[in-house]
């Protein structure tokens, strides 16, 4: 039935449940890898116009003029790596209407926790970042890390087969089951899990907390060490920097494609063997395993990987014309509501409050325009939002449901773009620097 589903076109949607210890999850695997196989398979005729399909267009009643009509897909490239975000711009500051270089002035010690440059014009003609692209850390290995974005941006991406399900285990187990059919041989497998899960850098992962282990992740790729090499000409003198990414695990990109062999060749893999050979290799399992979901044909991987359209992004995943099947549905809405759901308490806002204006008390005279007013912004927000929680404080068993518009209108802050708003919090960073900065003035607070 699943089988017959798949084949009936694109679009399709089909339910099925049978009881539990009835093999459901080896008629799942049979089923939709072999469709795969054979969809695969039948590409070549539908090329070449000698499947079905192709035959059909051939005698399709359409006139002329509406075929020539119909839009070509648009023409692959590799985008170049050096392409910068038009809104940041690194090396200079503004202050005080000049430009100065980074590294100089009063705030030198508390540089880390400076913003790049934002700017909000002009927003019409910028484009989010790439999804599924990190920025590759520079490193040894023999190769140079561009040559081997460029060969991973030529792999052609190809129709998937993505399973779901609510938990790790729920996976592992669909990989054992995977491990026992000739598929696994056949069709390149990539499980993918959280950074807790994959992580194998010690001092992230004694952090503890997924949400910890998540900041500090980041962190590290965007704290990069650099360090400065004399060039001498004739009569001139300059200096070259070689930028490394600040995680050991990220540093070698020679080590990333070693990892990518090694999973390879062993077929389906589930998330603990792919941390093991991450530990073997040296190297991170967690990216590993991201880079190698573009020319997989089966990608195994949890809800909130899948459900979560941030998620989605950060792996690149592309769901058009692949095959999605999720396991255990009727936990999903559950998991829907538990992954969209926020709970904000007026401690947290007035700690967030106190973080935004120490922040901007000290770097007001160094930040440019786009920060100063993003940050302001920011301060209002959450001073609305406290007073709402605090002037309901006394009928707190009340419970109140509004629209997000009604929301915003009675707090008097419908002015806010908060679509904007929330591109700046992505992209800028701020959260983490915010956060940072805090800590860090807590520690020299504690040291005088």
């Amino acid at each position: 039935f699943l089988y017959s589903a798949l084949s009936s076109g694109p679009r399709a949607l089909a339910l099925l449940e049978s009881p539990t210890g009835t093999g459901k999850t080896l008629s799942i695997i049979c089923s939709a890898l072999q469709w795969l196989l054979d969809h695969r398979d039948a590409a070549p005729e539908r090329a070449n116009g000698s499947g079905p399909a192709a035959a059909g267009g051939e005698d399709d009643d359409e006139p002329d003029w509406m075929r020539d009509f119909t839009p070509l897909p648009p023409k692959k490239g590799v985008r170049k790596k050096s392409e910068t975000h038009p809104r940041r711009r690194q090396g200079t500051r503004k202050v005080g209407g000049s430009e100065k270089s980074e590294g100089t002035g009063e705030n030198d010690g508390e540089e880390e926790f400076l913003l790049d440059e934002y700017e909000s014009d002009g927003e019409e003609g910028t484009r989010p970042h790439a999804a599924g692209k990190r920025p590759h850390c520079g490193g040894g290995g023999g190769s140079s890390s561009s040559e081997s974005e460029d060969e991973e941006e030529e792999e052609e991406a190809t129709p998937k087969v993505y399973f779901t399900s609510r938990t790790h285990s729920q996976l592992s187990q669909f990989v054992r089951e995977l491990k026992r059919t000739d598929f696994s041989g056949k069709l390149r497998t990539v499980c993918l899990g959280s950074r807790k899960s994959l992580c194998i850098n010690m001092d992230v992962q004694k952090l503890g907390s997924a949400n910890r282990i998540n900041e500090r992740c980041l962190e590290l790729q965007k704290n990069k060490k650099s360090s400065k090499i004399k060039v001498e000409g004739d009569n001139k003198k300059g200096h070259r920097t070689k930028t490394s990414c600040g995680c050991p695990m990220l540093r070698n990109r020679s080590l990333q494609k070693q990892f990518r062999s090694e999973v390879s060749d062993h077929g389906a893999l589930d998330i603990e063997d792919l941390a093991q050979i991450g530990r073997k290799v040296g190297t991170c399992p967690y990216y590993g395993a991201r880079d190698m979901v573009r020319s997989a044909d089966l990608v195994v991987l949890p809800y909130q990987s899948l459900l979560l359209k941030s998620a989605r992004e950060s792996l690149g995943l592309n769901l058009k014309n692949s095959v999605v099947i999720i396991d255990e549905a009727h936990n999903l809405a559950d998991s829907l509501t538990s992954m969209y759901n926020s709970k904000v308490t007026s401690s947290q806002l007035r700690a967030v409050l106190s973080h935004l204006e120490a922040y901007l008390n000290r770097f007001q005279n160094v930040l440019g325009a786009g920060n100063r007013r993003y940050i302001q912004t920011l301060t209002v927000l959450t001073r609305s939002f406290l007073r709402c929680l605090i002037s309901n404080e006394d009928c707190s068993s009340a419970v109140t449901s509004l629209t997000i518009n009604k929301f915003l209108f009675s707090l008097d802050i419908d002015n806010i773009n908060i679509v904007k708003l929330c591109q700046y919090l992505k992209e800028s960073n701020i959260i983490h620097k915010v956060k940072y900065f805090f800590h860090y003035i807590s520690i020299q607070s504690c040291c005088v």
